[in-house]
Order: C-alpha cells, then structure tokens, then sequence
C-alpha cells in the first residue's frame, strides 16, 4: 500500500552526528522502490537521519512494493526522482524515454535466488512460480537472466509479486512460490532456518562477477532526463546526501548501521539484520559515479533476455551522469 509524508520527520539521531539543518530546502518527491534494506541502505539513512534536510532537500517519499513501481510513478509524474535499480534507465532507454541516475548508491547486485530444498537447479525452476518484489522490478529481472543463463526463456516460470517485507518470507514459507529472488536479510533468514538453498548469489562483488561476467551498478537515485536539466541545483543536494550516507556506511560497524535505520525496518530482527550487513558491506565501496564497464555489464544482461534491449541502439552515457558527485 502506498504511503506518503507530506514531510520527513528526523528520527534520534542514533550513529550519525549531524550539524545543523540547513534553513532553505528545495522540495523533491522521492519514489522509494521497496523496503531493500541493504540495496537502498544509503537512502534509508538519509530518510532517517535527516541528511536530507542537512543537505537543503525537503523529501517528501512515497513508498513502492517494487522499483517498477517507483519507476511508473516517476515516468507519469507523480514523483520527481526514484529510490531504484540502474538498469531501468536502459530498459526505458529501450523503449525510447529518457530517464538518468545521477547518484549510485550501491555497487554489486546484491539479489539471490532462494528455493525449496527439492530443487537442484535453475532449470528445475521450469514452470514454477518464483517471488519478487515486482513483476518488472530488479528482481524479476534477476531472475529472467538466470533463466537465460540456463537454457530456458522469461515466460518459462511465473513471477508472483510478493513485496519485501514479511509477506515474501510468509508466501515462500507456506509455499505459495517456489523460490524467492529477494535480496537480504529475508535471504540470510530463510538460510539460516534451513529452509532454503541459494542457488544464485549475486550479494557481494565476487558473487556479482559470477553472475553477471562484470562489475554492477544496482541501487540508485535517477530521474526524467528533463527534470534534471531543470534541477540541476536539487540533484546536487540528493546526491551530497546520498554520497554523506554511503561514505557513513563504509566504515561504520554493522550495529551503528543498523541503528541508523528508523525503528521497525529490520523487520527479521536486529540480529539477522547486523549479520547481512556483513555480507552485504562492500556494496558500499565506491564513489557515488556509475562506470562504463559497470553500465555495459548491466546493458549485456538486459539484452540476454530481453530483444527490446538487445535490438535497441541505445546510448549509454545518457543513462547515467556522474556531474552531480564529487571528485
């Protein structure tokens, strides 16, 4: 269910020492694309933190169940900027719309695919029904490549739209779908339950290379190309907040980053929640800009399942820009 806050409240400022809030802001409407703790970690930071504010952003958040959602809201002008995955300006790019990150906030994937125990491989997947956040979104995604990368075609399984919260976990665990293409910590959960297998694990960079042959622009902040150009001075601001929260979490201990989240986001609990933090923490280490080799990566697994991206003459650099992040 959609849920808007006309504004940010500041939460106790639990790891971060903040200066003062600055005085003008500049309002932006941000579509968050799911609750993907560690995927959109920076961003959740500066939601609960209020670097937002610090940094002059008046942020006003709609919340998704998925980044094909937040990306929709984006396109049809509901919000100006979306908490989302890199490779939907391709895939929009594709199709002739003009969308561009201006901030990475995570590097690698950092998506698995989970299933029962029964099954051995991918291809035992063939006409079962796999969970993601969003039909559409990142992790339908993810799971169309792996289905490529085995032999088998994107309408082989049913995708079934399960969120990100508990209500994915709860439709694996009564077996309402087969296997869960999700990231963590419902992932390292279910793991360490013994009711699950990976059998694709895209979590960190080497797991990333593994999967995808290359390095990965994930998590991110992008925009109608337009509306950039028409706010050059907000897209500086989102992005200083953004990069404030991402230089945070590389060095922070796993419990000061999990305290930097508003109350109630670990919803496995705490503990489970410190321990993919772990796992996941070099998703961080990286400078805010997307690369060439990372945007090629991410074009070449697009166009392994999907002809738009493959037939489509499309120019990369407009899919992202690095002018807004610093040095």
């Amino acid at each position: 269910m959609l849920t808007r806050r006309a504004t940010l409240k500041a939460a106790a400022l639990v790891a971060l020492p903040l200066p003062a809030i600055a005085q003008s802001r500049t309002k932006v409407r941000f579509a968050g694309g799911g609750v993907t703790i560690y995927g959109y970690m920076p961003f959740f930071v500066c939601v609960a933190q209020n670097i937002f504010a610090k940094h002059g952003i008046e942020a006003d958040v709609a919340m998704f169940p998925g980044g094909a959602k937040a990306m929709q809201a984006v396109l049809g002008g509901s919000s100006d900027v979306a908490c989302g995955f890199y490779e939907h300006t391709i895939m929009m790019a594709a199709k002739g719309a003009k969308i561009t990150t201006f901030v990475l906030q995570v590097q690698n994937s950092g998506l698995a695919l989970g299933v029962k125990p029964e099954f051995k491989t991918i291809a035992d997947l063939k006409g079962k029904k796999i969970g993601v956040s969003a039909p559409g979104s990142a992790t339908h995604v993810f799971a169309m490549q792996l289905f490529a990368k085995a032999g088998l075609k994107p309408t082989d399984f049913s995708a079934i739209g399960v969120g990100t919260t508990q209500t994915a976990m709860s439709a694996f665990e009564r077996g309402e779908v087969d296997a869960l293409a999700l990231f963590d910590p419902i992932m390292v959960d279910l793991e360490r339950r013994g009711l699950m297998k990976v059998l694709a694990d895209a979590r960190d960079s080497a797991g990333t290379r593994a999967v995808f042959g290359g390095p990965y622009a994930s998590g991110s902040l992008y925009a109608d190309a337009g509306w950039i150009e028409k706010n050059q001075e907000a897209c500086t601001k989102s992005a200083a907040a953004i990069m404030e929260a991402v230089n945070f979490l590389k060095t922070a201990t796993p419990e000061q980053a999990i305290g930097a989240l508003e109350k109630g986001m670990c919803f496995v609990g705490q503990d489970i929640c410190i321990s993919g933090f772990s796992r996941n923490r070099d998703a961080y280490n990286h400078n805010g800009k997307v690369t060439p080799e990372m945007a090629e990566t991410v074009k070449r697994m697009l166009a392994s399942f999907d002809p738009a991206v493959a037939s489509a003459s499309i120019d990369l650099n407009a899919t992202y820009t690095n002018r807004f992040v610093g040095a």
